[in-house]
């Protein structure tokens, strides 16, 4: 049995590695970080219970029945920020704290390991199923598959744990750490949940991603098609344009001499309306002029 435990040990400490470098590699959103902190909580938890021997049992019961409660809360706090819910209270917290106490507190007067594994296990239990049914609910609106496998996940581990503490309750003088086919399945079952769960994250961090990126993708491509349209729509001469000094008429690339105002009207989207400029007024119909001017002044002021 305490293989198995070392092996899971070396297993979430890998998981937690893995997902620390994506962490530091790739863009995450709110919760990763829990959830990655839940993972090493699980991998302390195992920890607690190798070296007991090394350190006193008191002390092993108490790390163990912190950091595992601990790792069920970090997973629901981080769920909750990740899909834009609100943090759960940090009174929370203090609860592991009262599972332990309460733990080690029965060595003295109920010393029972199948009572201790039972609420150990409730503690668990309890915040993976609310997880589960928080995930299940809000996967119709976000439409992220992995929010659903995480969703099944969460209520795997929690049927597991769960049966697994009834199930000790029933064998007679039950003690922790003695390996029977029982405890062998359940753990090994155990083990595989939890190491889907770790990757579970990560593939729904990066599935979301995705959906963004995809997001933004068609967002940009989209101004850039209205900038496009728009630019369609805006047309300018530029260049050096042969113009005649006397008439100005205007050279065009099949060497026609052309009017100003046909040129410019054939390129761009400008039009002409014509007039007469005073000066050209005065210098053409001097004997017209200043009464225009006059009456043009006039309907001015009006």
């Amino acid at each position: 049995m305490q293989v198995l435990i070392i092996t899971s040990i070396i297993l979430n400490v890998f998981m937690a590695i893995t997902m620390a470098v994506y962490y530091f590699g790739h863009k995450t959103f709110p919760g990763y970080s829990l959830w990655t902190a839940g993972v090493v909580g699980t991998a302390l938890t195992y920890l607690a219970v190798v070296i007991r021997g090394v350190i006193p049992v008191e002390i092993s019961i108490f790390l163990t029945n912190v950091f595992w409660p601990l790792t069920g809360l970090l997973y629901l706090d981080g769920i909750r920020r990740f899909i834009g819910l609100s943090k759960l209270p940090r009174w929370i917290y203090v609860l592991p704290l009262l599972v332990a106490i309460h733990a080690v507190s029965t060595i003295y007067y109920f010393n029972s390991w199948a009572w201790r594994s039972f609420w150990i296990s409730v503690a668990f239990a309890v915040p993976h199923a609310i997880t589960a049914w928080i995930v299940l609910t809000k996967y119709f609106r976000m439409k992220l598959a992995f929010l659903m496998i995480i969703g099944m996940e969460m209520l795997l581990a929690t049927a597991i744990v769960i049966v697994r503490a009834i199930w000790n309750l029933s064998v007679y003088d039950f003690e922790f750490m003695i390996l029977t086919n029982s405890e062998l399945f359940f753990f090994i079952i155990f083990i595989v949940v939890e190491l889907v769960i770790c990757f579970s994250f990560i593939m729904l961090n990066t599935e979301r991603f995705e959906i963004d990126l995809d997001v933004a993708n068609k967002a940009l491509a989209s101004t850039i098609h209205e900038l496009e349209k728009v630019l369609s729509e805006v047309k300018t001469l530029k260049g050096l344009l042969p113009i005649c000094s006397s008439c100005k008429k205007i050279r065009d690339e099949n060497d026609n001499w052309v009017q100003m105002e046909v040129y410019v009207r054939d390129r761009t989207d400008a039009d002409f309306s014509h007039g007469i400029c005073p000066d050209c007024l005065r210098l053409h119909y001097p004997q017209f002029a200043d009464g225009i001017l006059k009456k043009s002044d006039q309907l001015g002021k009006q």
